[in-house]
């Protein structure tokens, strides 16, 4: 039987563990400056010379000496006697002790003269004015930023001794195929070790990826100690589970002694953390999202107890749009995306789970349940961590409601208009209660083109909202068969699937209710399956209508005049938005009729 991971450490015990268990190796290197940016200084780094060596006129003009200009007045102009012409950077002659500015000076006569006297001094830059020679330019321990790198350089530096920490990266999986690769059936192209690699530099490591191994435990233990002996911190990426194919921890036992299996936190439970020759072996999950956690709250957690600097990211307190449950004693990661809705900064949650890698790509940051909660309630302030700089927030706008794969391209014609759009996906009720609490710029709605749509499922829940809808895409809904679908057929029907829009399952038991077809009927085996039109067209079977369902954005009447409201409005309208539907097979209906109404 499998040994599964039943004793779970708290996270912040089995970081505490890690912190005792592996002090820093104390590593350093020395590298070029250009290849500095993101490293932390191993060493304090001192000015080789002052800037500037001597001193240097600020601006163009003329060297003067400031006695000699004494008594110059608007009313009185005095020629300049003795006086030198400088550039802007040149070295200060003897005697003059000023500069006077060209644009301060007019010329009669082939002689320069002036209205105002200078003062000594004056446009002058002394000798070590920025930096003296012998002075502290970095301190030890301080991440180098791309702009420091020009000063570095201008003050003598130009190598630079480096905190330096190497990482070996050893992705295992028999389904793993290298990047570049078409995935065959069963095959998941190989991407943790890639984006291990891409995080872990930027917080100034030194990385290693190994090459694929294959769920043999043999070749797993001679990859994994060819690594231990080529770096200070190891990552196994996948094997870490408690599946039949799962490896890890038989292999880092034998090798050395397991510290930890499974800590309390989602995504990424089954993390693993062994003591292999007093180096730390880290069992990284191979659910992308997963890994994600793994590598930003335990691996990038002790390489900044080792004296590395972690990647900058903004924090902002902000309000969540909705309420979110979480298990007592797992601390939980939740991706989410931030917008200003009227002033207000909300955080609307993006789906949960370690395997949804798009929920990260669609959010622009992310929050943290502490263990000690068993949720958190809507409306109730919130710490997030950006993932994008927060100016951006300004120019963010999030729809929350039924994500049309047709709303992906209309934030992409919306990002010409230099905003980002954030689709977070919720049912058409679920859509409509966040326009209802003002906690979203936009709704995704969902519906069947019939009469009472829009009473029974939006404007119940709208009461005294004036709202302005959009059209974005019609659908045409209905049954897909091998077969046409005649009398015959029709009274042993059996059907596929529910749909899960409430709107082609509103049409569907229309139609059965009007065929005289049973909405009870088992589901499996089936006859028939409801989809789009342009689904059944590519599977090459035959399509009999049931409707259309209409996907219509929504925006109160008092946000329509807004900046971003309207350029998506102008984006959902424009004809190259309208003309990509058509490409696809999509009806973009009246994209030209636009409404208020209320209930």
């Amino acid at each position: 039987m499998p040994r599964r991971y039943l004793n779970l450490t708290p996270l912040s015990e089995a970081l505490a563990v890690m912190r005792r268990e592996f002090p820093s190796p104390g590593r350093a290197e020395t590298v070029p400056l250009r290849e500095a940016v993101g490293r932390v200084t191993a060493e304090p780094l001192y000015a080789g010379y002052s800037v500037p060596v001597a001193d240097i006129a600020k601006f163009d003009g003329y060297a003067v000496k400031s006695g000699e200009t004494r008594g110059a007045q608007d009313q009185r102009p005095l020629p300049l006697a003795g006086y030198a012409r400088i550039n802007t950077g040149e070295v200060l002659p003897q005697p003059f002790d000023a500069v006077v500015m060209i644009e301060d000076t007019w010329d009669e006569g082939g002689i320069p003269r002036i209205r105002k006297s200078a003062a000594p001094g004056q446009h002058i830059r002394r000798a070590g004015e920025d930096v003296r020679a012998g002075e502290l330019v970095l301190p030890k321990g301080n991440r180098v930023r791309p702009f420091d790198i020009g000063a570095l350089a201008t003050y003598g530096i130009d190598q630079i001794r480096v905190r330096s920490v190497r990482v070996g990266i050893v992705p295992t999986g028999s389904d793993l195929v290298p990047l570049g690769t078409a995935p065959g059936p069963g095959q998941t192209i190989e991407t943790n070790t890639l984006m291990a690699e891409a995080y872990l530099t930027g917080i100034g490591a030194t990385c290693r990826r190994y090459g694929i191994v294959p769920d043999e435990p043999d070749l797993i233990r001679e990859a994994v100690e060819t690594a231990v002996a080529e770096n200070d911190l190891v990552i196994i990426s996948a094997g870490s589970s408690a599946g039949t194919r799962d490896f890890s921890r038989d292999v880092v036992e034998e090798l050395g002694e397991v510290v930890f299996h499974g800590i309390a936190v989602r995504p990424g439970k089954p993390v693993l953390l062994a003591n292999v020759g007093g180096k730390p072996v880290l069992g990284m999950p191979g659910y992308p999202v997963a890994a994600q956690t793994v590598l930003r709250e335990v691996a990038g957690d002790l390489l900044s107890w080792w004296g590395l600097s972690p990647l900058p990211g903004e924090e902002l307190d902000v309000r969540l749009s909705r309420r979110l449950a979480s298990d007592l004693g797992f601390d939980e990661f939740v991706p989410v995306s931030v917008g200003r809705v009227n002033g207000t900064c909300w955080a609307t949650p993006h789906p949960r789970g370690g395997g949804i890698q798009m929920a990260v790509v669609r959010a622009n940051g992310y929050l943290h349940i502490p263990a000690v909660r068993e949720g958190i309630e809507a409306g109730e302030e919130v710490r997030v961590r950006l993932t994008v700089p927060q100016a951006s927030l300004t120019r963010t706008l999030v729809c929350v409601g039924r994500r049309d794969p047709a709303l992906c391209e209309l934030g992409n014609h919306l990002a010409e208009a230099g905003y980002q759009f954030h689709c977070c996906n919720a049912s058409t009720v679920g859509a409509v209660l966040a326009l209802r609490a003002n906690t979203c710029h936009a709704a995704t709605v969902a519906l069947p083109e019939t009469a009472s749509a829009w009473s029974d499922l939006v404007l119940r829940y709208l009461p005294d909202v004036d709202l302005f809808r959009v059209p974005v895409v019609r659908t045409e809904v209905g049954i897909a068969s091998a077969d046409p679908l005649d009398a015959g057929v029709l009274t042993s029907l059996r059907v596929a699937n529910r749909p899960k829009s409430a709107a082609a399952q509103l049409l569907l038991d229309s139609w059965l209710d009007r065929e005289g077809i049973g909405t009870d009927r088992p589901a499996e085996p089936a006859d028939v399956r409801v989809c789009p039109a342009h689904e059944a067209r590519e599977a090459g079977l035959r399509f009999t209508p049931i409707g259309y369902e209409s996907c219509d954005l929504l925006v109160r009447e008092e946000l329509a005049a807004d900046e971003g409201i309207a350029a998506l409005i102008e984006a959902a309208r424009s004809p190259g938005f309208r003309a990509y539907l058509r490409t696809i097979g999509r009806d973009p209906g009246d994209g030209d009729a636009h409404d208020v109404f209320s209930a």
